[in-house]
């Protein structure tokens, strides 16, 4: 027996933040009075079973172990079940918990747990002894996941899975920051192996654990090796822990020494990259071909990625309409930024990670980056970093959104995505000014990004975080927002560079004729630049209207001045209309997805009304007054205007009359309308 010091106590307590893989023990790891693995829990009905660690105990423990052995005491987990399930539900084998029998327990509970690997995380308990003084200690656990597949002998690695960046984590490594592991021990050695992006990094160097601040790394670059992981090859030796950790069995490891290259040789990855992404046309065709571009029909190839999209979305339970994807697609190719917008629970993030996934794009890969944005940003800084004048170091932001700028960059022939999750729980013109502008240029002039100005400023990382990041036309962005008293309203400046899109609601009858379908793997990849900037027309934008269709936007842009000079028609406007109606898709039959006047009628609502907010004192004569039923909207401009017959001749204007009705009735409500 034997009494610990509280600060023994602090080490052990955090331990049980980090994660461990077990398996069911065998009997000849038992001593003692115990011979089985699984056995009765004192005079209850509830067994309890024991735990051997396959993969590497934190240093502490590896020292406690030595204590309870010299006291002829297990150092084995002992897993503890009671009736009130403290372990995840799905532990317990089938029926369970509807027997009291302690003989079938332990049967169930023996088959439950035999050759599989147990993801844990280890604790510590105390206990006085008889004497007062000292205390028995326990080596417990909390399961958090079982995994299939153990075979005798097998050990494995907790390998750190990081969400930052690969030229932040390299710019980390290289700088000596402290890093924190999220389910790794820090009072233990540093990681050997981690994971970064679609990278796996062998770390020969050496560590410094700053203990509260997590670990440095002491050693040069040159001390790093990385191999580039194929997914379905280490699928069979990885064992998921966390988002932030997984186990990698030794065998994996020996065989992937062979293929480590030093950081920084990345000539060969980046021929990889532009392999991945050649355009196959047929099944029969070999990717290493040379593909006469000339040949290929980009006009059936998003007809192809449209019915994935929906097919993708079907076979996920989402489900949305024809109109709404060749709406939200059409934008996204059409415009620097698009924006779903409406009510919460409509599926707007999804619809974005979904359309991500469809064109082959990947968080792993460094091609997606989903940022949710915070009420507390309120400039670029906060997503970018900043140059930090006392160390002469870039400090990149957390968030990664500068290493997926430098990625988009380095791989310009790959297709990029930036979701940006409640865009407007911030001030949207405050945290994302320098992009308005810049994505506002044409592409063929430089559209830079500056990190920090080179002539007055020293940074020592400028090889990692040059002065400026070149903004090419392989990054779409795409905003979520939620409209409603906890966001802000977005600027005239910001909804003159977007299109705003609100998906319809279908109705849940209508979801019941709806079957789940298994999405065939396209044979092409729609991530290539080639591919998706091929589907946006280069007509000039103006001759996508008829004379008469200009002269209404002169009668609108002259109607809504008359109450708001700072607000109309612009020609930035009506470009990108005409933009979106050169852009229009093709079905497999040849006809547009969606009719000329609906897209005029949409476009309408997406681009001119969005700006048509304030109060009544100012705009009620131009929104007019409705009542809570359907009825017509009275007294109001623009109603009347689109209504006339002119209007008629060029669109029902179904969805405009909708909202202007919908910003009269709130106009009526609140004085105010948004």
């Amino acid at each position: 027996m034997f009494r610990l010091d509280p600060e023994e106590k602090k080490i052990y307590a955090n331990i049980s933040q980090c994660l461990m893989l077990g398996t069911l023990t065998s009997k000849d790891n038992l001593n003692g009075s115990i011979d089985e693995p699984v056995v009765p829990r004192g005079q209850s009905n509830n067994p309890q079973f024991f735990i051997k660690p396959v993969s590497p105990e934190p240093v502490p423990l590896l020292e406690l172990n030595v204590m309870l052995l010299e006291r002829n005491i297990n150092p084995l987990y002992i897993g503890l079940t009671d009736n009130n399930l403290r372990f995840p539900r799905n532990f317990y084998p089938a029926g369970y918990t509807y027997t009291y029998d302690l003989d079938k327990r332990i049967e169930a509970l023996r088959n439950r747990l035999e050759n599989k690997l147990i993801v844990f995380r280890p604790q510590v308990n105390y206990m006085m002894a008889a004497d007062g003084y000292s205390e028995k200690i326990f080596k417990n656990l909390e399961i958090k996941n079982i995994d299939d597949g153990y075979k005798e002998g097998s050990e494995y690695i907790s390998v750190p899975k990081l969400t930052m960046g690969v030229s932040s984590w390299e710019s980390s490594l290289q700088s000596g920051k402290a890093l924190r592991f999220q389910d790794y021990y820090y009072h233990a050695e540093g990681p050997k192996y981690v994971i970064c992006g679609e990278y796996l990094y062998k770390l020969n160097g050496s560590w410094k654990d700053s203990v509260d601040q997590g670990w440095a790394y002491e050693s040069s670059l040159e001390t790093v090796e990385r191999v580039k992981i194929d997914p379905d090859a280490i699928s069979e030796y990885q064992i998921y822990g966390s988002d932030y950790l997984v186990f990698l069995d030794k065998q994996y490891l020996h065989e992937a020494n062979f293929s480590f290259t030093q950081v920084g040789n990345s000539d060969k990855e980046r021929l990889e990259v532009k392999q991945d992404i050649i355009i196959s046309t047929s099944p029969q065709q070999n990717n290493e071909d040379e593909v006469d571009q000339d040949e290929i029909n980009y006009d059936d190839l998003e007809s192809q990625f449209l019915e994935h999209l929906k097919t993708l979305g079907e076979s996920k339970g989402l489900f949305y309409q024809m109109n709404d994807l060749v709406n939200f697609h059409v934008s996204v190719k059409t415009n620097p930024i698009t924006v779903l917008a409406g009510m919460s629970g409509t599926g707007k993030s999804q619809l974005a990670l979904l359309y991500a996934e469809a064109m082959g794009l990947k968080q792993e890969k460094n091609t997606l980056l989903v940022l949710p944005i915070s009420p507390s940003y309120t400039e670029p800084s906060d997503l970018l970093g900043y140059l930090n004048s006392s160390t002469g170091l870039y400090v990149p932001s957390d968030t990664g959104f500068v290493e997926f700028l430098k990625h988009a960059k380095d791989y310009p022939e790959q297709m990029h995505m930036i979701a940006f999750d409640e865009m407007n729980l911030s001030q949207v013109e405050y945290w994302f000014a320098p992009f308005i502008s810049i994505l506002e240029l044409p592409e063929n002039q430089e559209r830079k990004l500056r990190l920090y100005n080179k002539e007055t400023a020293t940074c020592h990382n400028r090889s990692y975080y040059p002065d400026s990041i070149e903004i090419g036309d392989n990054i779409v962005f795409i905003g979520t927002a939620n409209i409603d008293e906890t966001t802000k309203n977005f600027s005239d400046r910001f909804l003159d560079r977007a299109n705003v899109v609100t998906l319809q609601k279908l109705s849940f009858s209508s979801l019941l004729a709806r079957e789940l379908v298994e999405p065939t793997k396209p044979l092409i990849s729609f991530g290539s630049k080639d591919v998706f900037t091929k589907w946006s027309s280069k007509d000039p934008a103006i001759s996508a209207f008829s004379l008469e269709e200009l002269k209404f936007f002169d009668e609108l842009h002259e109607t809504i001045q008359q109450y708001d000079y700072q607000k109309g028609v612009s020609h930035r406007v009506i470009r990108k209309m005409g933009e979106y109606l050169n852009s229009i898709p093709l079905n497999q039959l040849g006809k547009p997805y969606l009719d000329r006047k609906i897209v005029i009628d949409l476009q309408v609502k997406q681009r001119i009304l969005t700006k048509i907010r304030g109060s009544s004192e100012q705009f009620q004569e131009l929104v007019g007054i409705a009542s809570d039923n359907q009825e017509d909207v009275k007294q109001s401009k623009l109603f009347d205007l689109f209504t006339s017959n002119r209007a008629r001749e060029i669109s029902d204007f179904e969805f405009t009359l909708l909202e202007i009705h919908r910003k009269a009735r709130e106009m009526a409500i609140h004085d105010y309308a948004s």
